[in-house]
C-alpha cells in the first residue's frame, strides 16, 4: 500500500476516489489517514485552498469513513493536556520582610524574654483565656538559633513559590490565616493540657500545603483528561517533603506541620477550583497582603496591651 504526499486530481483517477474528511493542516489528514492504514487500504491528501483533504478508492469510502470518525473520537483527548501552572515573577520584598521579621523578633526575645511568654501559642493561653492573638505572635517566635535558621530557610522558599501561584497576597494571607487555624487546633487538641508550641514551621508547612494542592484544585477545575504528572507528582512531592521535614522528636510541633500541610492542600486545591486566584487584581493583592501584616501587627498589640494591664492589674 502506499501513501502519496499529495492528489492533485489525476483525471484517469478522481471518478475512483472519495473524500471522507477534510483538515487544516496536512499532518492532521495524515494523522486521521493512519486509520485508514490501519484498515489496510491506501489514502491521498489533496490539497486545496484552506485545506486538506483525505480522499480513498469509492469503493471504501463509507467503511474508511467511518473508521476515521472512530478514530478521531478516541484520540480527541490525544495527547493529554498538560496544566499551564502560572510561573509569573512576583515581588520577592514581602518574603524578604517576613524574613526579616523572623529576625528582628528573634533579636527581641533575647533583650525582652517576656515576649516569648505573651507570643507562644498555648493551650491554656487561647482556650482557657481566650487569648486568641496567640495563635498569629508564635508565628514569629523561635526557639534557638538553629529553629530559626531552618524556618528562614523554608520561609524563603516555599513561601515565595507559592506566591508565583497565586500571588504575593493571597498566598500570605492564606499562610497567616493556616498558621494561625493550626495553632488553634493544636490548641483544641490539647485542651486541659499545659502545651506549648512557637515558631515559622507552620507557615513553612503551610506554604508546601499550597504548592502541592495547587495543580490538585486546576486537574479538578477542567473538564478534559490530563496529564497525571501535572498533579500527582506536586502532590506526592509535597508529602514526601513533609514526611521528610516535618516528622522529628519532641520539642518538634509534628501535628502543627501536619494540620498546616492539610489545611494548605485543602486551601489551595479551592482557591485553584473556583480560579480566585486569577480573580484577584494587583489592587486587592496589595490590599490582602496590607490584611496579612496588619493581622500580625494587631495580635503583637493585644498581647502587649494585655500584659501592661495585667501588670497594672497586679500593681
Amino acid at each position: 500500500m502506499r501513501i502519496a504526499d499529495d492528489w492533485n486530481g489525476d483525471p484517469y483517477d478522481n471518478t475512483n476516489l472519495a473524500a471522507v474528511g477534510r483538515y487544516r493542516t496536512a499532518r492532521q489528514a495524515h494523522e486521521a489517514g493512519l486509520a485508514v492504514l490501519a484498515a489496510g487500504h491506501p489514502y491521498w491528501i489533496h490539497q486545496e485552498d484552506g485545506g486538506f483533504i483525505l480522499v480513498v478508492h469509492s469503493q471504501q469510502a463509507d467503511l474508511l469513513r467511518h473508521e476515521v470518525r472512530i478514530a478521531e473520537i478516541k484520540n480527541r483527548y490525544w495527547p493529554p493536556q498538560s496544566i499551564d501552572l502560572p510561573t509569573k515573577t512576583t515581588r520577592k520584598t514581602p518574603t524578604l520582610a517576613f524574613v526579616l521579621l523572623l529576625i528582628v523578633v528573634f533579636a527581641a526575645q533575647n533583650r525582652v524574654p517576656v515576649l516569648e511568654q505573651l507570643g507562644m501559642n498555648s493551650s491554656e493561653g487561647v482556650i482557657g483565656r481566650g487569648e486568641l492573638w496567640r495563635t498569629i505572635t508564635a508565628i514569629t517566635l523561635h526557639g534557638d538559633l538553629g529553629h530559626l535558621a531552618g524556618n528562614l530557610f523554608g520561609i524563603g522558599l516555599f513561601t515565595y513559590l507559592s506566591a508565583r501561584y497565586l500571588g504575593n497576597g493571597l498566598a500570605w494571607l492564606l499562610i497567616i490565616a493556616i498558621s494561625a487555624l493550626s495553632n488553634l487546633t493544636n490548641s483544641v487538641v490539647h485542651s486541659g493540657e499545659s502545651y506549648f508550641s512557637l515558631g515559622a514551621s507552620t507557615a513553612v508547612f503551610a506554604a508546601l500545603g499550597l504548592l502541592s494542592g495547587f495543580p490538585l484544585g486546576l486537574f479538578l477545575r477542567s473538564r478534559e483528561p490530563l496529564q497525571t504528572r501535572d498533579w500527582l507528582v506536586p502532590l506526592s512531592g509535597g508529602c514526601l517533603l513533609f514526611a521528610w521535614m516535618g516528622g522529628g522528636e519532641f520539642p518538634t510541633d509534628v501535628a502543627g506541620h501536619f494540620w498546616s500541610f492539610v489545611y494548605g492542600t485543602l486551601a489551595s486545591g479551592a482557591v485553584a477550583a473556583i480560579a480566585l486566584h486569577a480573580k484577584a487584581s494587583p489592587r486587592w493583592q496589595s490590599n490582602l497582603i496590607g490584611i496579612a501584616w496588619g493581622a500580625i501587627a494587631v495580635c503583637w498589640a493585644l498581647a502587649w496591651n494585655f500584659s501592661q494591664f495585667s501588670n497594672a492589674s497586679n500593681n
